[in-house]
């Protein structure tokens, strides 16, 4: 039998990134998840992946803007697990959702860098190997609001969008070793993160839905699983929206 495909999924405890451990962990994939702080949490986690599927997830407390962390952490897996067939770059922050004039200079530049950081660390980590083996596959979760922007979210907007140029660029060069790199952007997603979103923007944008309702996160996490998994191979360089229809 083969070694199962190794992925990893950076903020894995909740939302999305949580049902994206699920979802992966069903198709047979070793997966291998961070968190930063709540060891409870990862654990409870990894209790649902091995009763559901049977298997042993990893989990891992690594702070994502660190680099040497997060260097650590991939040649951790490697010795422990194998190379990384699969990375999902989940982990990042919303801050306080006020208005830029309103949001401490201090505060507006830590969900910045600390969302982008946490991405290219990952992927300068992480490319060695796939770059090594020709093979690999780069999620990176982005957000409609990087292609809209959203009041009082202007440094989470900016670092998604960020992300998304990050990307692009990253798939120009590394397209043709074999390696595949799209985003995923959602929308209003029933998350942690939505919570503290503008409240009349928030039903202004729900209104736009020919759904009239948010998001699932495990619906996310079947669009991951799928661009991650099963999705062509000419299908590379993307930001795939996932929206209900709202961006439309």
């Amino acid at each position: 039998m083969d070694n199962p495909k190794i992925v990893l999924i950076t903020g894995g405890t909740r939302g999305i990134g949580r049902h994206t451990c699920l979802n992966m962990a069903q198709k047979g994939y070793q997966v291998l998840f961070t968190y930063l702080s709540n060891q409870e949490m990862a654990e409870q986690l990894a209790g649902e992946i091995r009763t559901a599927t049977g298997t042993t997830p990893g989990f891992f407390k690594c702070d994502m803007t660190d680099y040497n962390q997060v260097a650590g952490l991939i040649k951790l897996i490697k010795a422990e697990y194998g190379p990384i067939d699969v990375l999902v770059n989940n982990a990042g922050i919303l801050g306080n959702s006020r208005p830029f004039l309103m949001t401490p200079d201090k505060d507006w530049w830590e969900v910045l860098d600390t969302n982008v950081a946490c991405v290219v660390n990952a992927c300068r980590a992480a490319l060695p190997g796939m770059v090594a083996r020709k093979q690999g596959v780069i999620v990176n979760i982005t957000s409609l609001s990087g292609q809209r922007g959203n009041p009082g979210q202007s440094a989470y907007s900016a670092s998604k969008a960020a992300i998304v140029a990050f990307s692009k660029a990253l798939h120009k060069e590394m397209g043709s070793m074999g390696i595949k790199i799209n985003c995923i952007s959602p929308g209003l997603i029933e998350t942690d993160m939505t919570k503290d979103l503008n409240p009349v923007y928030f039903q202004q944008r729900l209104a736009n839905s020919p759904l009239k309702r948010m998001g699932k996160p495990e619906e996310v996490a079947n669009l991951i699983s799928y661009i991650a998994d099963e999705a062509p191979s000419y299908l590379i360089g993307q930001e795939i929206t996932i929206d209900g229809g709202i961006g439309v």
